[in-house]
């Protein structure tokens, strides 16, 4: 099948949703299903997908259907049909949908009606081609959000021969630079007094580490510190995603201006918790906030850390309170994590077969949706352990 299509389908029929999955995973086609889930609408704000198919058989499918043609007027609509359900179908052609598949679903049939709509759509506004930025967000301090972001970024770049920025957008002290033991030459620090922020200027903050990723660090002393205003931030993240492949942004665990306009540029917005009841409420109000917010149209990504910790909190509740699906589950081991921390070196990169490194590789391919082909040469960068420890980290990770 020469065309991919990113498809979502909102359903309370888990046999329907697998049904579909069948048919679209042998063509080749991405399936998002929402099956019996909350708040439908904001679900389908975040999968950005462009064929939305609406089950008619859920309450208030007409008038969900009459809300996305409003909010999503780029996404082709379709209706699953049941023989019960004919009599709705005028309605909901009338509400947005652009045709309609019959279920049981034939799969030739279907994959017939799903391209020939498509097809048939009028041609879009193609936007411009920029980056893609995924924010890594977590509301209460210790949950592991720069830690997950660091990997995540490393494993990233290990995975694709494109350039990969890591910023960090928070008003505090540097945490980037210790976990990569960097000494930047310049910071965010240097734009206070910037009045034309441009490409240039950013490309002379960024520094390069040797995994091959570049970094945007807050200062490392407190005399430096500085508020940039909203409106530079917003400067800053559009000519990184105008000039880069990839921009992971670090926040800080503060809901301020500068978060909110992070969020609102995002593509996908990675969620850390902890299996804490402090953490997971922290987690709650911000997927609440998320889905309120008409302007955030990212993708949600929920990570548990620290999962299996004794005393803490089962994945299984977890789940259960936040009620959205934990893409990944890191498990908890405090002594490689400060090991990490202590060398100045992500783990993906000292210890790339443990449990965390792995868990942390799978939620990068799963948040870029990368493929086999993306793989470049993994085991690139050789670091000094074992029997070399005596030359220092500094010198193997300096630009």
């Amino acid at each position: 099948m020469d065309q991919l299509l990113h498809i979502a389908l909102v359903t309370q029929d888990h046999f329907r949703a697998e049904a579909i999955a069948a048919i679209t995973s042998s063509v080749g086609w991405r399936l998002e299903a929402n099956v019996g889930q909350n708040q439908p609408l904001a679900w389908l704000r975040r999968t950005q997908a462009e064929v939305i198919l609406v089950d008619l058989d859920i309450p208030n499918a007409i008038a969900l259907l009459r809300e996305v043609a409003g909010i999503l007027p780029h996404a082709i609509l379709l209706a699953l049909v049941t023989p019960q359900h004919l009599v709705e179908l005028q309605e909901a052609l009338l509400a947005g949908a652009a045709g309609f598949v019959a279920f049981p679903v034939d799969a030739p049939q279907f994959t017939a009606t799903v391209l020939r709509t498509v097809q048939a759509a009028p041609v879009r506004e193609k936007k411009a081609k920029r980056g893609r930025l995924v924010a890594v967000v977590g509301l209460k301090g210790g949950v592991g959000r720069t830690t997950v972001a660091v990997n995540m970024t490393v494993a990233l770049r290990q995975r694709v021969d494109k350039e990969v920025v890591l910023v960090e957008a928070h008003h505090s002290l540097s945490d980037l630079s210790l976990m990569l033991n960097l000494l930047p030459r310049h910071t965010i620090a240097n734009l206070a007094q910037e009045h034309n922020i441009d490409l240039d200027v950013i490309q002379g903050l960024l520094q390069s580490h040797a995994s091959r990723i570049k970094v945007l660090a807050a200062p490392q002393d407190i005399t430096d510190l500085v508020e940039l205003p909203v409106e530079s931030w917003r400067q800053i993240l559009t000519l990184l995603l105008e000039s880069t492949a990839y921009v992971v942004v670090d926040t800080g665990p503060v809901g301020d201006a500068v978060l909110s306009e992070v969020l609102t540029m995002a593509d996908d917005i990675v969620v850390v918790t902890g299996p804490d009841l402090a953490g997971l409420r922290s987690a709650v109000v911000l997927l609440k906030a998320l889905d309120a917010e008409e302007e955030i149209h990212a993708r949600t990504h929920m990570v548990l850390n620290r999962a299996g910790v004794r005393g803490g909190v089962d994945e299984s509740a977890c789940t259960k309170q936040l009620g959205e699906p934990i893409v990944a589950a890191l498990p908890d081991d405090s002594a490689l994590a400060t090991f990490a921390l202590n060398r100045g070196v992500p783990f993906v990169l000292s210890h790339p077969r443990a449990i965390s490194s792995r868990k942390v590789q799978e939620l990068a391919e799963k948040v870029f949706e990368l493929r086999a082909g993306d793989v470049t040469r993994r085991n690139e960068l050789r670091l000094p352990f074992g029997k070399n420890k005596a030359r220092t980290v500094q010198q193997a990770v300096a630009a």
